[in-house]
């Protein structure tokens, strides 16, 4: 495993989840002993600051990828968890950052002593040769047919730059309007996935500004959550799916649309 292990949290379609994943992830890091830094990569509309209550923030991941201010200087650390954040400043880019910048910025990450740094994405896709940047991309969705679909978009380009994926499948309530989860594993095609079910500790833990997994422990969303991180990074560790492969069902048919991964 590369140091620090670089994730890209990421989805095509907002509203999955994802930077509550990311926060979450990052702090069942944290809890296991791992340095763990979560960055706001949404550079449009970021949404860490207000998750962990560090929206007065006017320093965060601009001032550092235009070398305004240190990269050191710019890490906040959220005091109920001890996380360490960089987030991103409320009114936005009104020109994203180009290659060179981004480029700079990673590399200055690299010399970092964290052992993960987790990267909050904005939705939707990324010129291919910025994955470069990433050791690994979590595709976040939630278990409905659009939401599916865009995953799978997502996932060919991951393909195509050759970075490893895996799938998040959150927010299941299991009801009989939702797709299963094998049948979700088909339409993907890759090698693994985790599910994360609906539950109140997740707003609740935006509105107290602490992720769930420090505020409920207990809940059914923390206690999936770690046992996701403990899997996952037994999985980098060893290289080995920490799931595997659902048979092929309903979504078979899809094949020709949504083709399986090759490695």
């Amino acid at each position: 495993m590369n140091k620090p292990y670089i994730i890209r949290v990421s989805s095509q379609k907002g509203g999955v989840g994802k930077t509550a994943i990311s926060v979450n992830f990052a702090s069942a890091l944290r809890s296991l002993g791992y340095r763990t830094l979560v960055i706001d990569f949404d550079f449009t509309n970021p949404s860490i600051g207000f998750h962990l209550g560090l929206e007065g923030i006017n320093s965060g991941t601009k001032a550092a990828m235009e070398k305004k201010t240190a990269l050191s200087s710019v890490v906040s650390i959220h005091e109920p968890t001890g996380m360490h954040v960089i987030a991103g400043e409320v009114k936005g880019w009104d020109v994203l950052p180009d290659k060179s910048v981004l480029s700079s910025f990673v590399n200055g990450l690299k010399k970092t002593n964290y052992n993960f740094i987790i990267v909050d994405t904005a939705p939707g896709f990324e010129p291919e040769a910025e994955l470069n940047y990433f050791d690994e991309g979590l595709i976040i969705t939630t278990p409905d047919v659009p939401s599916c679909a865009s995953a799978v978009r997502l996932s060919h380009k991951y393909n195509r730059s050759k970075l490893r994926h895996s799938l998040i499948v959150n927010k299941i309530r299991n009801t009989r309007y939702e797709l299963s989860f094998d049948d979700i594993m088909d339409m993907y095609g890759g090698d693994y996935a985790s599910q994360l079910p609906e539950d109140d500790a997740v707003p609740e833990g935006i509105a107290a500004h602490i992720p769930a997994y420090n505020l409920k422990p207990r809940s059914r969303f923390s206690r999936s959550i770690f046992s996701l991180v403990k899997r996952h990074v037994s999985a980098i560790d060893t290289d080995e799916p920490p799931i595997a492969m659902r048979k092929k069902g309903l979504w078979h048919r899809f094949s020709t649309k949504f083709p399986s991964r090759k490695r």
